[in-house]
């Protein structure tokens, strides 16, 4: 018996596009939900890194008694976290694992700045009595921790 009918060899051009379709749609949803994600991890290693500098500074505060100045400092910080790169006040902080620090005179304040990888500053202010203050600034550039001095407390 001979079979009647069409052979089927393969996709007709209707189901490839509809395929093409489906994979289309798929990735427009996936893509920027991949990079939302992405931006949000690059920004928290920036605050996490931040964190971290907030309690080698309180070390060096509590071992000292109060807040050396900044050569002092960037002479001791690197001991106390070396995973980080401590740079001075008028140098920018570049990418995520390197802090921008500047201390007030008193040495009771210290700014620290910290760029993410996907572009944003973050900022965090150390103070000796009182709680630290924090604060966001997506177009800052460059990203120094001198630009903080008296800045707003918005949080991050």
């Amino acid at each position: 018996m001979v079979a009647k009918g069409r052979r089927s060899d393969g996709f007709t051009l209707i189901e490839l596009m509809v395929v093409v379709l489906v994979i289309g749609i798929l990735a427009a949803i996936a893509i920027p939900t991949f990079l939302g994600f992405r931006e949000r991890s690059q920004n928290t290693t920036a605050k996490t890194d931040l964190k971290t500098a907030e309690a080698a500074a309180r070390q060096v505060l509590l071992d000292e008694g109060t807040l050396p100045d900044q050569a002092t400092l960037l002479a001791l910080l690197p001991s106390v976290e070396p995973a980080l790169g401590w740079v001075g006040e008028n140098v920018p902080s570049t990418a995520s694992r390197q802090i921008s620090i500047a201390d007030d005179a008193a040495g009771t304040e210290l700014n620290l700045a910290s760029r993410s990888d996907s572009g944003t500053c973050f900022y965090l202010r150390v103070v000796k009595d009182a709680p630290s203050t924090t604060h966001r600034d997506d177009a800052a550039d460059p990203c120094v921790a001198m630009d903080y001095r008296g800045g707003p407390d918005t949080g991050w």
